[in-house]
């Protein structure tokens, strides 16, 4: 992976009520990234479903720990859980990922639930 340019860190707990507040990050990081008004949404849109599965495979209680990288590129959003099993995306939650980012990596053993996504800037 490229360097970060800058990276903001965010921990909150496992909930899904708390996803607003991820969505508003990860809004605001693309837009501090260089992102068009499309792939901001698509940043957000992807996100919240990448957490929503994270949380749902999340040890009770946890916490969600989020890290958004400006990269030359775009940007990079990884986030850490410590979870009892890997995340599961059903077929729909695979269909909004291929739309909306460019890769997604989950690795159990660095990550715990976690996930690793990638957007890359394409232009105005």
């Amino acid at each position: 992976m490229t360097a970060a340019r800058w990276r903001v860190r965010l921990e909150l707990p496992a909930d899904n009520r708390y996803l607003h507040i991820v969505r508003l990050t990860a809004a605001g990081a693309a837009v501090e990234a260089g992102l068009n008004a499309d792939e901001i949404e698509d940043v957000k849109i992807a996100v919240d479903e990448l957490c929503s599965v994270a949380i749902d495979a999340a040890s009770s209680p946890g916490e969600l720990v989020l890290e958004f990288l400006a990269v030359d590129a775009g940007l990079v959003v990884q986030a850490v859980i410590a979870a009892d099993r890997e995340p599961e995306i059903d077929e729909l939650g695979r269909a909004i990922l291929e739309a909306t980012v460019d890769a997604v990596e989950f690795d159990h053993a660095a990550l715990g639930g976690g996930f690793r996504v990638t957007k890359s800037h394409r232009g105005p």
